[in-house]
C-alpha cells in the first residue's frame, strides 16, 4: 500500500511553519498572482523561494497554485512566473486553465502539473483524458463518494488527490459564476465573494436562512478507506485560515494517518473549537446528501469563546523543530589528517573536510561513541542522523569543539547544496504559434430545456439546436425531422455510475443521424472522438492556448467563457469556430445537493427559485433529469442590439438559451434576433461583455 500524503494549506509563512512542524508531508500555497485565494496574504518571489527551501530541508514537498483562468494579455507574465517556479524547484503546480497546462508543458516540461479541483473532474474518463496530456495528479471534485473514488482509482493511473477536511463550496468547483455575476469578483479568477454564505429564501417561503452554506468536511473516519482505495494525497482546505487552525487540523490528521483508530471525542472537540461552521459532515463521501450537510443558522463561527488555552498550546507546540530530515553519515578520523564527513540523504551526498587535524592521544583516545554523541547534537537544525558509520584510527584524538565544528560546518554545506539540488535549469523554449481560422458569416444556434420551447422555435433558421439528452429520449419521434442539426446535450455532471449509460444512449442517437454532442466536461472529449463534438461554456475557455488545446481534439465549435469581455474576446486567437451566449439566463451554480429541498417540500415542482437579500429571484432548474440543481441568473443576458460589436471580436456563432421562458417569449426573442423586431426582455444584463471580471 502506497503512502497517503497529508497535504496542508499555507496562506503565509507562519501557516507554512505551522503545517510543516505539525506533520504535513506537503504544502500548497500561492504567489501574489494566479492563485485561487487572492485574499490570502500569499507569497512574494523571495518568500516563495524561502518557502521551497524551508520545506525541502524538512522532507516536505511544495506545490504552488496557478489555478485561475488566465487571459491572453497575462500570458507573458504567466510564462515568467512559471519559469521562476521551475527554477526555484517547486514540486508541482496546481492548474485549472487548460491553456496554462499547455503552456507549462511547452516551456517548463520538467515541472509536474496537477489538475485543480477547479477542472471539475469527477469521473474516471476525465482523469484518463488528463493522464494522456501528461498531468501527474488530479484533484477530484469534492462531491465524489468513496464508492466512486474507489472505481476511479481502479481504472486510472494518475495520482488522485481528495479533499479531506475544510470548507465545502456549494457549487462544483470551476462551475460557479455567482460571485462574478453579482459583484464582478470571479471565483475562477481567485476573488470569490462567497455568495453561498449569504441568506436566501426558497420559493414562496419568506423565511430566509443560509440554505447554501454547507458544514465543513471531515474525512477522519474514512482515512483507512482512502489508503485502501489508492488515494495519493489527502488535502486540508484553509489558505484563508490562521496558523492555529492549520496546526490543529494537520496534527490530528497526522495522528490518524499514522495510527488508524477510532476518532476520539477530544480530537473532535479540538476541531470544533478551532473552527466551527455548525458541525462537520462527510455527506458527499458517504453519499448521504441532504439537509444534514447544511449549517442553516450560521455560515461562520470561528474560534469559539474559551478556546484561548487550546490555541496557545497548539501554537507553542510548533515553535520547535519537530520535522527533521533524516540523514546518514560516514566519519573518518586519521592521525595527522583533517577529519572527513560524508552526509547522505536519498541519492544526494556531500563531503566535508574539517579544519583541525587529528592528533595522537596524550591520555584518552577518541572513541566512536564520543563522535556519535557530538554529531547527534542537531537540536536547533532541521536534521537528524539516523545512521552513523565511524572510522577511527587507533589512539587518535580530536576535541569536542573540533567535532562540533565539523558537524556544524558540514550541515551548513549540506543545507545549502541540498536545497540547491531541487532547483532546475530553464531552457529557452518558446511557445508554439496558433494559426487563426478566418470567420465566415455569423450564425445563430439555439439551446432549449423543454419540448414546448423546441416546438416554438424549431422553424427558425438556426444552424444547430442544442437539446438535452433526456428530452430527446423522452420525445424521440418529434426530433427525427431535425436531427441533422441537433446537438445532444448530456448532463453537465456525470458520475461514475451514470457515465456508461450516458455514453451508450448518446452514441445510439449519433449513429442514427443526430448531428453531434456537446462536451459539457472534459470527460466527454475522447469517448466521442469519432463523432462531431462541440465544446460547451463549462470548459472555461479563457485564452488562445486553451482554445488551441481543445481544437487539437477536433472540436467543431467551441464556446468561450462567459466571463470574458469584448476586448478579451477579440484578443483570443481562434483556430476553430467560436461561440458565445447572447441571450438567456446564465447558469451560475451547479450543485450536488438540491437547494430547493432545503426550504420546500416539493423540489421537483415547476418554477423553483431562490430569493436573495435584495429581493432578486434566481430560478432553479435541474441538470438534465438528475436531482442536481442549476441556479440561473436573476437577469437574462441580452445582446440583441450588439451584433456588430460581437462580430468584430471574431465570434462566428451566437447562442440563444431558453430555460424558464414560455413558447410565446421564445418567439419574441427569436424575432428580435432574426427579424430585428426591437423586442428585449424587461430586465436584462449584458453580462460581462462590457466590464468583464476582476
Amino acid at each position: 500500500m502506497k503512502k497517503l500524503e497529508l497535504l496542508a494549506p499555507a496562506g503565509n509563512f507562519e501557516c507554512l511553519v505551522a503545517a510543516v512542524q505539525s506533520g504535513a508531508d506537503a504544502i500548497y500555497l500561492s504567489g501574489k498572482a494566479f492563485g485561487a485565494r487572492s485574499f490570502a496574504d500569499n507569497f512574494d518571489f523571495e518568500e516563495l523561494e524561502n518557502a521551497v527551501d524551508y520545506c525541502h530541508l524538512r522532507d516536505v514537498k511544495i506545490y504552488v497554485t496557478v489555478n485561475t483562468l488566465v487571459s491572453d494579455t497575462e500570458i507573458d507574465e504567466l510564462c515568467k512566473y512559471l519559469r521562476f517556479l521551475n527554477k526555484i524547484g517547486v514540486d508541482g503546480i496546481i492548474v485549472q486553465d487548460m491553456g496554462v497546462a499547455k503552456i507549462a508543458a511547452e516551456i517548463v516540461p520538467s515541472l509536474p502539473i496537477h489538475a485543480s479541483t477547479q477542472m471539475t473532474v469527477h469521473n474516471a474518463e476525465g482523469v484518463r483524458v488528463l493522464e494522456s496530456l501528461g498531468i501527474k495528479r488530479v484533484v477530484l471534485s469534492r462531491e465524489i463518494s468513496l464508492k466512486n473514488i474507489k472505481k476511479i482509482s481502479e481504472s486510472t493511473t494518475a495520482e488522485l488527490e481528495v479533499f479531506g477536511h475544510g470548507a465545502l463550496c456549494m457549487c462544483y468547483s470551476g462551475q460557479c459564476l455567482m460571485s462574478s455575476i453579482i459583484g464582478g469578483r470571479s471565483g475562477n479568477r481567485g476573488k470569490c465573494a462567497q455568495p453561498c454564505r449569504l441568506p436566501y429564501s426558497v420559493n414562496e417561503n419568506k423565511k430566509s436562512a443560509f440554505y447554501m452554506s454547507l458544514k465543513d468536511l471531515s474525512s477522519l473516519k474514512h482515512i483507512s478507506q482512502m489508503k485502501d482505495f489508492g488515494v495519493s494525497s489527502l488535502k486540508i482546505e484553509g489558505r484563508m485560515k490562521g496558523p492555529a487552525y492549520v496546526a490543529a487540523v494537520v496534527g490530528i490528521y497526522r495522528k490518524y494517518i499514522d495510527n488508524p483508530s477510532s476518532v476520539s471525542q477530544e480530537d473532535i472537540q479540538t476541531l470544533d473549537i478551532i473552527f466551527n461552521r455548525g458541525g462537520l459532515t462527510d455527506g458527499y463521501l458517504t453519499g448521504k446528501t441532504g439537509t444534514d450537510m447544511f449549517a442553516f443558522d450560521k455560515p461562520d463561527n470561528p474560534y469559539r469563546m474559551g478556546s484561548d488555552k487550546t490555541i496557545n498550546n497548539i501554537l507553542n507546540n510548533i515553535k520547535s523543530e519537530n520535522k527533521k530530515l533524516k540523514l546518514t553519515a560516514e566519519v573518518e578520523v586519521k592521525m595527522d589528517s583533517f577529519p572527513q564527513i560524508s552526509i547522505c540523504c536519498n541519492d544526494f551526498k556531500i563531503k566535508y573536510i574539517g579544519e583541525t587535524k587529528a592528533e595522537e592521544a596524550v591520555k584518552t583516545p577518541l572513541r566512536a561513541e564520543n563522535v556519535i554523541l557530538q554529531l547527534r547534537k542537531t537540536g536547533g537544525t532541521p536534521f537528524e542522523f539516523t545512521e552513523l558509520s565511524i572510522d577511527l584510527e587507533d589512539n587518535v584524538f580530536l576535541t569536542a569543539g573540533a567535532l562540533n565544528s565539523l558537524r556544524r560546518n558540514a550541515l551548513e554545506k549540506f543545507e545549502k547544496e541540498y536545497a540547491n539540488s531541487f532547483k532546475r535549469h530553464n531552457f529557452d523554449s518558446k511557445l508554439s504559434k496558433i494559426k487563426e481560422k478566418s470567420v465566415d458569416e455569423t450564425e445563430y444556434v439555439c439551446e432549449i430545456t423543454t419540448i414546448d420551447q423546441f416546438n416554438s422555435v424549431k422553424n427558425y433558421p438556426f444552424s444547430y439546436m442544442y437539446i438535452p439528452l433526456h428530452i430527446i429520449l423522452n420525445y424521440r419521434d418529434e426530433f427525427n425531422k431535425y436531427k441533422e442539426k441537433i446537438v445532444i446535450v448530456p448532463p453537465s455532471i456525470i458520475h461514475e455510475n451514470e457515465f456508461e449509460n450516458t455514453i451508450l444512449e448518446s452514441k445510439k442517437l449519433l449513429n442514427s443521424g443526430f448531428c453531434g454532442i456537446l462536451a459539457t466536461n472534459i470527460s466527454l472529449v475522447k469517448p466521442f472522438e469519432n463523432y462531431t463534438v462541440f465544446g460547451g461554456f463549462r470548459l472555461n475557455i479563457f485564452n488562445s492556448y486553451a482554445l488551441e488545446l481543445y481544437n487539437s481534439y477536433g472540436l467543431k465549435i467551441i464556446e468561450l467563457s462567459p466571463e470574458l469581455n469584448l476586448k478579451q474576446l477579440g484578443f483570443i486567437k481562434k483556430p476553430v469556430a467560436t461561440q458565445i451566449m447572447v441571450y438567456g439566463r446564465l447558469p451560475l451554480m451547479i450543485t450536488e445537493n438540491c437547494v430547493i429541498r432545503n426550504g420546500s417540500n416539493c423540489p421537483c415542482q415547476i418554477n423553483n427559485y431562490l430569493t436573495d437579500r435584495m429581493g432578486m429571484k434566481f430560478p432553479v432548474i435541474k441538470d438534465g433529469d438528475s436531482c442536481r440543481s442549476v441556479i440561473l441568473n436573476c437577469k437574462k443576458t441580452f445582446m440583441g442590439f450588439d451584433k456588430a460589436r460581437l462580430e468584430n471580436c471574431g465570434i462566428q456563432f451566437f447562442r440563444l438559451y431558453f430555460t424558464d421562458e414560455n413558447p410565446d417569449e421564445c418567439i419574441r426573442v427569436c424575432d428580435s434576433f432574426f427579424k430585428a423586431s426591437g423586442y428585449r426582455p424587461g430586465d436584462f444584463t449584458n453580462g460581462h461583455f462590457i466590464k468583464g471580471v476582476k
